[in-house]
């Protein structure tokens, strides 16, 4: 059980090392083609965020959840440096958006045989659900980015395997660190527009750290 609760940190450490070299090859938003935002991110600085926060989040699924946490691989490592990203320049790149998904997939494929089929079903209706509802979100102007309606499925997914309660804890929790967090950004006079994405790749994991309290959650 030991190795297990070292593994979060262990890959955290990993991505960890590989956030500048990412950081430095990731294209340019569209908006701005010639000072590409994310370069001047490549800093060990950056690194230990990415460091603290992924092995954190893995850590909390690996207590919590362990028997469901390859399905979580995605959150806990692509999303979880992509929601640093989107607070520093408001921007989430798609390419981690998309790493996210095929992590997500894999780690779903390689634990269904445990947890059934059952729960891969109910997965893919939670990445469904969740898309869908930050498109209509996006569709709606409600302040969304379409890098968050990218990143929702990933959240349905990983938080859908878990059980549904999971599911709709994670977007309430999320959404309210969202109000939260856009009414203390503009107040501090930096605009209307605020990056989403922490808050909602936070969601599931304060929703998990509440299930250990609320019984029946997970």
């Amino acid at each position: 059980m030991t190795w297990l609760l070292a593994l979060p940190t262990l890959l955290a450490a990993g991505l960890a090392l590989v956030t500048p070299a990412v950081l430095r090859a990731l294209p340019a938003p569209i908006d701005e083609p010639e000072a590409n935002p994310y370069q001047r991110l490549a800093t060990p600085t950056t690194a230990l965020i990415v460091l603290g926060a992924a092995a954190v989040a893995g850590s909390l699924v690996v207590i919590i959840t362990p028997a469901t946490a390859p399905a979580w691989l995605g959150l806990a490592g692509p999303a979880v440096l992509a929601a640093v990203i989107d607070a520093r320049t408001g921007y989430l790149p798609k390419r981690l958006a998309q790493a996210a998904w095929l992590l997500t997939a894999a780690g779903l494929l390689a634990c269904v045989g445990w947890l059934g089929v059952d729960a891969l079903v109910r997965a893919g209706l939670g990445a469904l659900a969740a898309g869908g509802l930050f498109w209509v979100f996006w569709r709606l102007g409600g302040g969304f980015g379409f890098g968050d309606v990218r990143l929702a499925p990933v959240i349905g997914a990983a938080s859908a395997v878990v059980g549904w309660p999971l599911l709709a804890g994670a977007l309430m929790l999320g959404g309210l660190l969202g109000v939260a967090w856009g009414v203390a950004w503009r107040a501090s006079g930096r605009g209307r527009a605020f990056p989403y994405g922490p808050a909602l790749v936070a969601g599931p994991f304060l929703a998990l750290a509440g299930s250990v309290l609320v019984p029946g959650t997970h």
